[in-house]
């Protein structure tokens, strides 16, 4: 057990806790979201920014993605299932058409009609991401995978609006 929780840390709460520094941090710089100081601060303040449309639509696409995900721990596990799963599909399709140079002979109205259609469904089953993870991660403690992805998530906007603070700090 406690090598597969160290799996899932790895695995799972590493890139999640990744994520979650990259967006907290890059958000609370950029101003798209208000210097907080705690992780409940954090969290208020992405509810506020998701539920207010004005704002929720300010920012760079990322976060706009993230938020239409519904910000927070929900939405960074979306958004990088989303990633994982458009990144994938998309090295398959160009590796099906015989590559990049093939692709790009192939173009049409019809192939970026089916690239769109596919974005949606992608855009489905990043949302659904506890199923699409269920089914990804083969494992009888699918639970300890799903504690390791919030501590993940936890530790890194907490480190976040850590660093923010003390950034904050020094640049008074």
């Amino acid at each position: 057990m406690i090598s597969e929780f160290i799996s899932a840390l790895l695995k799972a709460g590493l890139p999640i806790g990744l994520c979650s520094y990259g967006l907290a941090w890059w958000a609370m710089k950029k101003n798209y979201i208000a210097s907080v100081d705690s992780m409940k601060s954090f969290e208020q303040a992405v509810k506020i920014r998701k539920k207010d449309k004005s704002l929720r639509m300010e920012g760079d696409a990322v976060h706009r993605k993230w938020l239409k995900f519904g910000g927070g721990f929900y939405g960074v596990v979306a958004l990088l299932t989303y990633a994982v799963v458009e990144l994938g599909e998309i090295r398959d399709f160009i590796l099906q058409l015989g590559g990049l140079v093939e692709l790009i002979k192939s173009l049409s109205l019809d192939l970026l009609i089916n690239l769109l259609v596919g974005a949606v469904k992608n855009f489905l089953v990043a949302i659904a991401w506890p199923a699409y993870w269920m089914g990804e991660v083969h494992s009888g403690r699918i639970w300890l995978w799903f504690i390791a992805a919030y501590a993940g998530y936890w530790v890194g906007v907490h480190l976040a609006v850590r660093q923010f603070a003390e950034e904050s700090v020094s640049d008074k």
